[in-house]
């Protein structure tokens, strides 16, 4: 019996050997290279920048961060080497003035092309071709519901005139059709699981933007907005806190709108000298949870921060006081100390 279970014991860190092994070359850092050609005169300095995110706050804003680098040439050429790139992720391309390239997905070990035309945002690439198949659909994909001229003619403007009702039908049919081509499109295929995650989810997160969005619009133009509570459907199929979404620009922004939009259904209830971002810290701990409370309160505290009143002459240290007070209230709804550090840190 001792010697089978050694025989066995044996067999088994074998496979275990080998099983880390092949984990370890899969999830090892692989060198990445992005070619490209921009008109030169898109920038000053000619430097291209890669951007990604770096860290929590970085997600949570949704604000990618400049990571690396390469010389422009003379003809617009460039050429970036990434070396330390070891999992399915998203980047930005541009310069100092401008990002020309936006949530473009890269996999250890790619090697792509991005040649872009124009001389004036937003420019263009000249072909789809060794840009990557994810991206090559996520280029088909924009073209045929954000680029073709009748689709985003009924999209950005007819759809404006719509009632909340018709709205709601026009923007579901919408989302379900993009479905359907992704599907179509990836048919019978193996999907990198980080890239289904983002689309899935960044579908769903836009259908529920593009809901919010109208209402917005609506009030802007003093429009009356019949409502039922169907309308807000999307509150079943969406999540507030969903941390595997932070690569989606979708998700953080929907914590924004919604948040906006409850502070609407409030506003006209509130008494009268009621700080705006006091109201939304309440809001956020009623309704939001986990992560999507977190974002909430980063929001709110960035922009307070960055808020008019931090301007005002002689207002400088009752502006901190009041900031300081937001981040107290993020820090006991969520006992996260860093919304403590965080304000601090932006104190002159």
């Amino acid at each position: 019996m001792q010697i089978v279970t050694v025989k066995n014991l044996f067999i088994f860190l074998f496979f275990f050997i080998i099983s880390s092994c092949n984990n370890f070359y899969k999830s090892s850092s692989q060198k990445v290279t992005i070619e490209g050609k921009i008109d030169p005169s898109l920038t000053n300095n000619n430097i291209i920048y890669f951007y990604q995110f770096t860290d929590s706050l970085s997600l949570f804003f949704c604000e990618k961060i400049a990571t690396d680098s390469c010389e422009l040439k003379p003809d617009g050429s460039f050429k970036l080497e990434i070396l330390n790139w070891s999992k399915p992720g998203f980047f930005d391309l541009g310069t100092k003035e401008l990002v020309f390239a936006r949530n473009f997905f890269l996999e250890p070990g790619d090697e792509i092309n991005l040649d872009f035309k124009g001389k004036e945002m937003p420019v263009s690439l000249t072909s789809y071709d060794e840009i990557g198949k994810y991206n090559q659909f996520l280029q088909i994909f924009n073209d045929t519901f954000y680029r073709e001229p009748t689709t985003k003619r009924n999209y950005f403007v007819i759809s404006n005139y719509m009632l909340a009702p018709d709205y709601a039908v026009f923007i579901g049919k919408r989302k379900n059709k993009q479905f359907d081509f992704y599907k179509n499109y990836f048919k019978n295929k193996k999907i990198d699981s980080t890239f289904q995650y983002y689309f899935e989810h960044e579908t769903n997160y836009n259908w529920a933007n593009d809901k919010i969005y109208f209402l917005w619009k609506k009030r802007i133009r003093m429009e009356e907005v019949p409502l039922d509570t169907g309308y807000f459907d999307f509150l079943n199929i969406v999540n507030n806190d969903d941390p595997k979404a932070l690569n989606c620009p979708s998700y953080t922004r929907y914590i924004d709108l919604y948040l906006k939009e409850l502070y609407q259904q409030e506003i006209f209830s509130l008494p009268d000298g009621t700080p705006q971002n006091l109201e939304k810290c309440f809001l956020a701990n009623k309704h939001l949870k986990g992560l999507g409370k977190k974002i909430a309160y980063y929001n709110i505290l960035r922009d307070e921060i960055r808020s008019i009143d931090a301007n005002v002459e002689g207002n400088y240290e009752q502006h901190l006081v009041f900031v300081d007070s937001l981040a107290k209230i993020a820090y006991n709804a969520t006992n996260d100390a860093s919304f403590l550090q965080y304000a601090k840190s932006y104190k002159k």
